[in-house]
C-alpha cells in the first residue's frame, strides 16, 4: 500500500476522534477535506462511501462518530494497515 495513503488514512481517522464537528478547527477541516482526497481515490472508493459521508457530517446528518466508524471500516475492508498511535495523536 502507498505510504500516502496509508497517512491520509490515520489522518482521517485522527481527525474524526473529536466528538462533534464544531471541535475541529477550520485547519483541521482543510487537512481532513485534503487527506480524504487521498483517502478516497486511493481507497478506489465511491462518492458516496467518502466525500459525500464527510460533507454529510458537516451538513449535520451523520455524527462525527459515526463517520469514525465508517472510514475505519473501509480502512479495515481493505486491509490497510494503519498505527494507532498516529490515529491517537493529539492535535
Amino acid at each position: 500500500m502507498n505510504e500516502f495513503v496509508v497517512h491520509a488514512c490515520e489522518q482521517v481517522l485522527r481527525f474524526t476522534t473529536v466528538k462533534d464537528w464544531k471541535d475541529l478547527s477550520e485547519e483541521r477541516k482543510v487537512q481532513l477535506s485534503f487527506n480524504m482526497g487521498v483517502f478516497s481515490p486511493g481507497l478506489g472508493l465511491s462518492k458516496e462511501e467518502g466525500y459525500d459521508s464527510v460533507a454529510g457530517t458537516a451538513r449535520g446528518d451523520m455524527a462525527v462518530q459515526e463517520l469514525h466508524k465508517h472510514l475505519r471500516s473501509i480502512v479495515t475492508s481493505h486491509g490497510v494497515v494503519i498505527e494507532e498511535e498516529n490515529v491517537a495523536k493529539e492535535f
